[in-house]
């Protein structure tokens, strides 16, 4: 019994140092935001390879899923007049 104690204390020991590197590596949701921060875009704020401004071809697809805005002629995802909240992530 004195040595499964003696066992559980000095794994306990060795885990110590490895708890705050695994606490500070970053989120999953850190990790994406930051590549799609990375990603190239476009003069409309937008990831270049989905702007639709910019591909108009891409258009049928974003309307096939029903994000379409057919007030402003783009997707609704992508749209800052109706989500302002875009214009502060710097889609034009």
């Amino acid at each position: 019994m004195r040595s499964l104690r003696t066992l559980s204390i000095v794994v306990s020991l060795l885990t110590l140092p490895v708890l705050p590197a695994l606490a500070e590596e970053p989120k999953p949701t850190e990790k994406s935001q930051t590549a799609e921060a990375e990603r190239p875009k476009c003069e409309h704020g937008v990831q270049k390879s989905l702007c639709t401004r910019c591909n108009p071809k891409l258009a049928a697809v974003f309307k096939a899923k029903g994000d379409w805005c057919a007030e402003h002629e783009r997707p609704e995802s992508q749209c800052s007049i109706c989500n302002p909240a875009l214009s502060k992530k710097g889609v034009k």
